[in-house]
């Protein structure tokens, strides 16, 4: 038996809250659901959420501490769902007009199509889109 049902929301801490709430509002378009002195909760779809929180000490702390050490060489990151494999490329272009470093190319895969990216706090993301007809059975 299962006891989890589903992902309730993803939390982030991060260096510095309005950078990291101008790159998710205007460069991702996600809509701030609720938005705090030390946090900000955007709505991810219908059923998800992702909370960005407001790490309590310095940048330079924050640096030491948080930002991730490989910034994008691993492999640890989170999807962002996309409607078509087209809309992967065509994002691709949207994140370079922006400035934001792209990670690895966006690529067809045989299950779609994907891409990643950083955010301002070295988090690697990833824009991906599934082929339902395109992935196997068993």
């Amino acid at each position: 038996m299962s006891y989890v049902k589903g992902v309730c929301h993803f939390g982030l801490s991060v260096a510095d809250l309005e950078e990291s709430i101008r790159f998710y509002r205007d460069v991702l378009g996600l809509v701030v659901s609720e938005r705090r002195e030390q946090d900000a909760f955007f709505q991810v779809g219908n059923d998800d959420v992702l909370a960005l929180i407001q790490y309590p000490w310095d940048e330079e702390r924050f640096d030491a501490e948080m930002r991730p050490k490989n910034r994008g060489k691993n492999f640890t990151h989170f999807g962002l769902t996309a409607e078509s494999a087209k809309a992967v490329f065509d994002f691709q272009e949207h994140l370079r007009a922006h400035g934001v470093k792209i990670v690895k190319e966006a690529y067809e895969r045989w299950d779609g199509a994907s891409l990643y990216f950083l955010d301002p706090n070295g988090y690697t993301l990833e824009f991906i889109y599934f082929d339902p007809a395109g992935i196997a059975e068993d």
